[in-house]
């Protein structure tokens, strides 16, 4: 009988093995003999293996790659040039925001424990929120908004900062699980590919404090003496793009310390080519959809309607 191979000990702490680089592999691959070391932490990191560690958009990851960054591009875009030829320039970002995300979460969470295919549920709700529109606008619905305070405004923005701000943390608590902050780890390697890199949770921390505290003083200048008024005011009203450019090209840079990176299909390819195309059958893609789901598709499109219109008349 074969014995299962014991733990590898992978220290993470520097040694003077670093300064020869061919004594040991360097960080990132696993030694072939049990007990080895793998030292230094300025060692040459091997990239990790095709699609282990892959960062997907926050919709693709609620949705298991059924509705990701490709469906969302193509979508937006599709929405977009509609909005303008029947209607005029939109008040708002067309796309995916913080209580959109929440209700997709929900609702595959619904679909996966009651068997129901999600995205086959959401052609359903798209055909009703199509027709709950039409109704609505027919009906001059907009003028609900003169029953919605300031309070309702402020509460609905509220919602919306702080579903991001969690969603921060969270991935950044996934990621600091993922790479643990430790000075040895035990690795099988039939089982786990390849080894924490501490330095990921550490650069992805930085990241994201540097963007915050870069945006916040960037919307402070704004109100400094320094500069012409006009310049201190696109400064300021372009604090948290600038400030992302400045990371992401920071992380450019920085080659010797993996971070995670949005996976992009290459072409016209869905998110998940694997479990389906870009035609989903009303019907029901791999077995028949339940009659009665499509008539209460209802009660979620009317709860994506709300969100959509309280987006577009409270936020704009």
């Amino acid at each position: 009988p074969t014995l299962p191979c014991p733990p590898i000990r992978v220290s993470l702490c520097p040694c003077p093995s670093s300064l020869h680089p061919h004594t040991h592999p360097p960080l990132g691959v696993i030694a072939p003999n049990p007990g080895a070391e793998v030292g230094g932490m300025g060692a040459q990191r091997c990239p990790p293996q095709p699609g282990t560690q892959r960062l997907r958009s926050p919709s693709g990851e609620k949705t298991k790659g059924m509705m990701g960054v490709s469906e969302l591009l193509i979508s937006t875009c599709v929405q977009c040039v509609l909005f303008s030829l029947l209607s005029a320039q939109p008040l708002l970002v067309v796309g995916f925001s913080g209580p959109l995300l929440v209700f997709e979460e929900a609702f595959y969470a619904f679909c996966s424990s009651n068997g129901l295919e999600y995205i086959v549920g959401r052609v359903w709700i798209g055909f009703w929120l199509i027709l709950l529109v039409l109704v609505v606008v027919a009906c001059e619905g907009s003028f609900l908004v003169r029953y919605l305070s300031r309070y309702t405004q402020e509460i609905f923005s509220f919602l919306i900062s702080l579903i991001f701000i969690f969603e921060t943390f969270s991935k950044l608590v996934t990621i600091f699980k993922d790479h643990p902050l430790k000075r040895e780890y035990d690795v099988q390697p039939d089982v786990q590919p390849g080894v924490p890199e501490p330095n990921t949770a550490l650069l992805s921390l930085v990241l994201m404090a540097g963007t915050f505290f870069l945006a916040f003083f960037l919307r402070k200048f704004k109100n400094s003496s320094f500069l012409p008024g006009k310049v201190r005011r696109l400064i300021g009203d372009f604090g948290v793009p600038i400030s992302i450019f400045i990371m992401a090209l920071a992380d450019f840079f920085i080659n010797d310390t993996y971070t995670q990176k949005l996976s992009v299909p290459k072409g016209l390819q869905v998110t998940n080519s694997s479990a389906r195309g870009w035609f989903i059958h009303p019907m029901g893609r791999t077995s028949p959809f339940p009659i009665w789901m499509m008539f209460a598709s209802v009660i979620p499109a009317l709860l994506v309607f709300i969100l959509i219109f309280l987006e577009t008349q409270i936020t704009t």
